[in-house]
C-alpha cells in the first residue's frame, strides 16, 4: 500500500463503484437533496462540488494510539500507520467566497487501508448539524432561497429559523474565523458504532482536534484577512512542518441520541484518543486532483459500522448524484 502513487490512491478514494444501493425513496431524495443545493449557487461551475465548493486536497497519515484497537477491530485502529487524502474546505456552493465571510470549514479524510479498501469522515467546525431529517434540510434551503435581500420580515428563512429549535442551536454554535484550520476542531456529527474484537459495542461520535490548539482569529484580524487567507496559512503551516491533530471519540451512554445530529451529547461523555493525524503536504493541481475524490460517511468496515441516522442514506444518495454529475 505504501507503494501505491498518490494518484492512483485519489482514483481509490474516489468513490467510483463503492456507493451503496440505495431504495427508490432515498434516491428521489438524494436528487432532490442535490437539486436544492444546486440552487443556492445557479453559478457554479461543471466539475465541482454544489457544497464546499472550495476546498484544497493534502496528503496526511494516521498511526493510531496503542489502545485503539480495546476501542474497535477497525484496520487503521489496530496501531500502524496508514496514508491519507484529506480536503479542508469553506461551506456553500461558490469558489470565491472568502474564507472570513463563511463560519462553517470542513476537514474530510479518506483512510487508505492496507488491503486496497477505505474508509472515510466528514467532519465541520460544528458539533451539531442545522436541520434533524434531510427533509427538513431541503426544506431550511428552500426557506433560504426564498428570502432574498429586501424581502418583507418576518421572510421565510425567518419563520423557518423561528419554528425550529434545533436550526436555533446551529445558528448560536457558529464560531470566529479560526486562525488556522490546523487550528479548528472537527466533528463527524453522526453516531457511529464501533465493536471491538472482543464483540464489545459502543456508539460513538468522532471529533477532531488539533494539537497547536483551538485558536480563533480577533475579529479584527479576520475582518483584514485576504480571501484565501486560511489555505494560504495552512500552506506556510506546512512549510514549517506536518500539521497535527488528534482523532478522538466521545462514547455514548444510556440514552444519548443516536439518530438527531442536532443533538449534542453531554461533554462529560468519556473520550478516547485512538491517535495522530497528520497533515504532511499539499497536493499538486489541487483543481484537478480533487475531481475524481468522492468521500461517503456511510461506508462499513469490520468493527465500524455508521449508526441510525437517517441522513447516512441520503447523503450517500445525494453524493452519488453528485458525483455522477461533476465526472460524466
Amino acid at each position: 500500500m505504501r507503494k501505491r502513487g498518490f494518484a492512483l490512491a485519489l482514483l481509490l478514494a474516489a468513490g467510483a463503484g463503492i456507493w451503496p444501493a440505495a431504495g427508490q425513496n432515498n434516491e428521489q431524495l438524494g436528487q432532490r437533496l442535490f437539486d436544492v443545493m444546486s440552487r443556492n449557487n445557479p453559478e457554479v461551475l461543471p466539475g465541482r462540488r454544489v457544497n464546499h465548493a472550495k476546498g484544497e486536497v493534502f496528503k496526511g497519515t494516521f498511526t493510531a494510539s496503542p489502545g485503539a484497537a480495546a476501542l474497535s477491530k477497525a484496520p487503521h485502529l489496530q496501531g500502524g500507520t496508514v496514508p491519507m487524502v484529506i480536503r479542508f474546505s469553506d461551506s456553500g456552493g461558490t469558489l470565491t467566497v472568502p474564507d472570513r465571510a463563511e463560519p462553517v470549514h470542513g476537514m474530510a479524510m479518506t483512510f487508505l487501508l492496507p488491503d486496497g479498501s477505505s474508509t472515510d469522515l466528514m467532519c465541520l467546525n460544528m458539533p451539531v448539524f442545522v436541520s434533524a431529517t434531510p427533509e427538513d434540510f431541503i426544506a431550511f434551503n428552500e426557506a433560504l432561497q426564498a428570502s432574498p435581500p429586501g424581502s418583507a420580515s418576518p421572510t421565510a428563512i425567518q419563520r423557518h429559523v423561528a419554528a425550529h429549535p434545533e436550526t436555533q442551536r446551529f445558528l448560536a454554535m457558529l464560531k470566529p474565523m479560526p486562525e488556522s484550520f490546523g487550528t479548528a476542531s472537527y466533528f463527524a456529527i453522526h453516531a457511529y458504532r464501533l465493536t471491538n474484537a472482543a464483540g464489545e459495542r459502543h456508539d460513538v461520535r468522532w471529533r477532531i482536534v488539533p494539537e497547536a490548539g483551538e485558536l480563533a482569529r480577533k475579529p479584527e484580524d479576520a475582518a483584514a484577512s485576504p480571501p484565501d487567507a486560511l489555505f494560504e496559512e495552512m500552506h506556510g503551516r506546512l512549510d514549517r512542518g506536518p500539521v497535527a491533530f488528534r482523532l478522538q471519540v466521545q462514547v455514548a451512554e444510556p440514552g444519548d441520541p443516536t439518530d438527531n445530529a442536532t443533538i449534542a451529547w453531554p461533554e462529560s461523555r468519556r473520550i478516547v484518543d485512538l491517535g495522530q493525524i497528520l497533515v504532511t503536504a499539499a497536493v499538486a493541481n489541487p483543481a484537478e486532483a480533487e475531481k475524481p475524490i468522492g468521500f461517503l460517511p456511510g461506508k462499513e468496515l469490520p468493527g465500524l459500522e455508521p449508526g441510525n441516522d437517517p441522513f447516512f442514506a441520503a447523503r450517500a444518495a445525494v453524493y452519488a448524484v453528485a458525483f455522477r454529475a461533476r465526472n460524466p
